[in-house]
């Protein structure tokens, strides 16, 4: 081992001797694991950002949202709107289907909200009380909407951090005022901090401030929460509650099924498209830095010629010549892969700080990174090393 770290110190030793050369050869290498790491953090941040917001969703729920046409557009085009959501669709939904666990209707609107702090318009989202349980939605401070809540109608709402901040420029004790379209509502919770949900402000879906100046045909939910009780089941449960709601609706698609788990399958699928592309250029940009160390180091075997003669002659057998020239190829690439990983570091700062897209740079990305410039090393440099320890040394000694 000590015989090996030696050749590598005269392998660094001989190639800072030839500082521009030997930076032009290893180019190829530079930018190919710069590539590497700068994808990979580009897709590793893009997988988690899409993950997290799916399992905000929640990877066994199913959700309905109103898609109705406007009765005066499907009237020109000659087809029928559709009734939209309501909680008959939900009701049969839970009848039918025996995979289905539990479930929630919602209404949003836009109603005009004030404090003493704010006055505008805002979205207001009316859910049951099974909405918390089926998002994963918990009270930081007090509670959420209860099924009393929603029997009895009374005026009380639950805030999302950022709305609190918002309505009240402070951290708001319970029991304080929210006015909503002239009724005043009370704050009975504030929601723990989740990304999707901290601006929201939410009632009973019973309130009565929903359903106010409804315009004519309006649906009554804008959308409808299921959830599937086992994830094997979420492929069959989302057929079976699509044909289901097609049956009610008179095979009018008047809304729009998103499942979660479906979301999560084609993520993985385009990550795995990603990664073989990734890999695709990695291997195209390596071979081709490989190559070009090749071509230099089969060069410098030229231009050694003689003193690989004199070091035969005073000595050194066809394995030592062979590992000198191999542990230049390896110093050449590893030089290349840490030069290389830091500009893909790098890169991955100035993409974040330009476009803010997500990045993250997992440490296998590095650590294979650098194992690939490696490798390229040793295998491109194994035949320059092999063709070097053959050479005839009295026939070396008279190379001019």
């Amino acid at each position: 081992m000590k015989r090996f770290f030696r050749y590598l110190m005269l392998a660094r030793r001989t190639l800072l001797e030839h500082k521009l050369r030997s930076f032009l050869t290893i180019l190829g290498i530079i930018f190919g694991v710069a590539a590497v790491i700068a994808m990979t953090a580009i897709g590793e941040g893009g997988k988690q950002e899409a993950l997290a917001q799916i399992q905000q969703m929640g990877i066994n729920n199913i959700f309905l949202n109103d898609l109705r046409e406007s009765r005066r557009s499907a009237a020109e085009k000659g087809r029928y709107a559709g009734n939209g959501l309501d909680r008959l669709d939900l009701e049969y939904l839970l009848k039918t289907i025996p995979a289905l666990g539990n479930a929630a209707a919602v209404q949003e609107k836009e109603l005009f909200v004030q404090t003493d702090s704010y006055k505008s318009k805002r979205r207001i989202r009316g859910v049951d009380a099974s909405y918390f349980d089926i998002l994963g939605l918990v009270a930081e401070d007090g509670r959420v909407i209860s099924p009393l809540d929603l029997q009895e109608s009374p005026r009380v709402c639950v805030l999302g951090r950022d709305a609190e901040q918002e309505l009240f420029q402070r951290q708001v004790s319970l029991g304080a005022f929210v006015r909503i379209n002239d009724q005043n509502f009370r704050v009975i919770g504030r929601l723990a901090e989740r990304p999707g949900y901290n601006n929201d402000v939410i009632v009973p879906v019973t309130a009565s401030v929903l359903f106010e100046r409804i315009e004519p045909f309006e649906p009554p939910l804008s959308q409808m929460v299921v959830q599937v009780k086992e994830t094997r089941f979420i492929p069959s449960t989302a057929s079976m509650v699509e044909r289901a709601m097609l049956r009610r609706h008179f095979d009018v698609k008047d809304f729009e099924m998103i499942v979660p788990e479906a979301l999560f399958r084609q993520q993985e699928h385009t990550r795995n498209i990603f990664n073989s592309i990734m890999i695709l250029i990695t291997g195209i940009s390596l071979l081709v830095g490989g190559i070009g160390i090749m071509n230099i180091m089969l060069a410098s075997v030229l231009e050694r010629t003689k003193e690989i003669g004199i070091r035969r002659g005073m000595g050194a057998t066809k394995k030592d010549i062979q590992i000198q020239f191999l542990a230049e190829a390896i110093v050449l690439t590893s030089a290349g892969g840490v030069i290389g990983i830091a500009l893909g570091l790098l890169m991955t700062l100035g993409i974040s700080w330009f476009t803010g897209w997500p990045t993250f740079i997992p440490i296998y990305a590095v650590i294979g990174a650098f194992s690939f410039s490696v490798l390229t090393g040793v295998i491109f440099g194994y035949y320059p090393a092999k063709n070097a320890g053959e050479l005839d040394p009295i026939e070396a000694l008279r190379y001019e």
